[in-house]
Formats: structure tokens, C-alpha cells, sequence
């Protein structure tokens, strides 16, 4: 009987434990929740434009914010499309089309391209844009947190990115 009666209450405390920390709506700490990074191997935007594939849904693809990084291996740093890529002789941008449950990020340029060691996108899940292009207090206008987005070491630092 006692061992019974102490089962129902240990029990009964963690029910309360449970619902007490876990409540709707609560906001947990700056993570990566909603972001999520895909490493691309080399890019070789000299011959054309590139394509960068991510398989995902359309509905996904609309609510997100996609910022896609080059890696130039001789100086060891990320470039922020869209933008200039090294040496400032070509200038890159970046379009999205979705076909056949992909994204598809194209990347044009103006100029002669380079040769880049890595790419890599990182999609973040936007979950409080409001009606009307109105922000929550704290974020930027786009819906996101206040950090810059064009250096791809502090994008990775705040959502905690491998």
C-alpha cells in the first residue's frame, strides 16, 4: 500500500513539474529551432551561373528567408550573396524558383565569376511576421533578429550552426 501510494505521488508531482515549465506560447532562448543549414561542395561560377538545390516544401519556401554564403578557400572568407565576390569583379545575386518539391537558388552574375571552395545556405523558418509588414519589437524589417545577415560567422554564431 505504500509503495503504491508513493508511486501516485511521485506521479502527481512530475504531472505538475511538466506543466508548470511547459507552457503555450512561452519563447524559449536565441537557437537554431527555426534555421537550418546545407553545405554545397565547389562552385565554379566562372563557366555560367550556379544552381543550389534544397529539397523542401513550397509552403516552406514562402515563409522562409534564405541567405546563401560563398567560401573563397585562399583567403578563408564568406561572401554574402547577394553581393561582390572576391576581388570585386563580379557581382552576384540570387533568385528562388520552386519545381518538383525543390528550391531551386539560382545565382547570376555580372562579370567573369570565380571559383568558389564551398556554399552554403541557411533557411530560417519565419514565424512572427504580422499582417500589414508589422514586426515584433527587437527584429528587423524582415521579421528577423537584429544581427548581420552579411557575415555568415554571426549568422552561424547566433543560431548555433555547425
Amino acid at each position: 500500500m505504500k509503495r503504491m501510494l508513493t508511486f501516485w505521488c511521485c506521479l502527481l508531482f512530475f504531472i505538475c513539474a511538466v506543466s508548470v515549465a511547459c507552457k503555450k506560447g512561452d519563447k524559449g532562448d536565441p537557437g537554431n529551432a527555426n534555421a537550418v543549414q546545407y553545405t554545397f561542395g565547389t562552385q565554379n561560377l566562372q563557366t555560367g551561373f550556379g544552381t543550389l538545390v534544397v529539397s523542401t516544401t513550397q509552403d516552406t519556401m514562402n515563409n522562409s528567408a534564405w541567405f546563401v554564403y560563398l567560401h573563397y578557400q585562399s583567403l578563408d572568407r564568406w561572401y554574402a550573396l547577394p553581393g561582390q565576390g572576391v576581388g570585386g569583379n563580379t557581382t552576384y545575386r540570387v533568385s528562388l524558383g520552386y519545381v518538383g518539391g525543390k528550391v531551386n537558388l539560382y545565382i547570376d552574375k555580372n562579370g567573369p565569376g570565380e571559383i568558389y571552395d564551398q556554399a552554403k545556405v541557411v533557411r530560417i523558418y519565419l514565424n512572427n511576421t504580422l499582417p500589414g509588414g508589422r514586426i515584433e519589437a527587437g527584429a528587423n524589417q524582415q521579421g528577423l533578429p537584429n544581427i548581420d545577415f552579411t557575415d555568415y560567422l554571426a549568422v552561424k554564431h547566433y543560431y548555433h550552426l555547425p
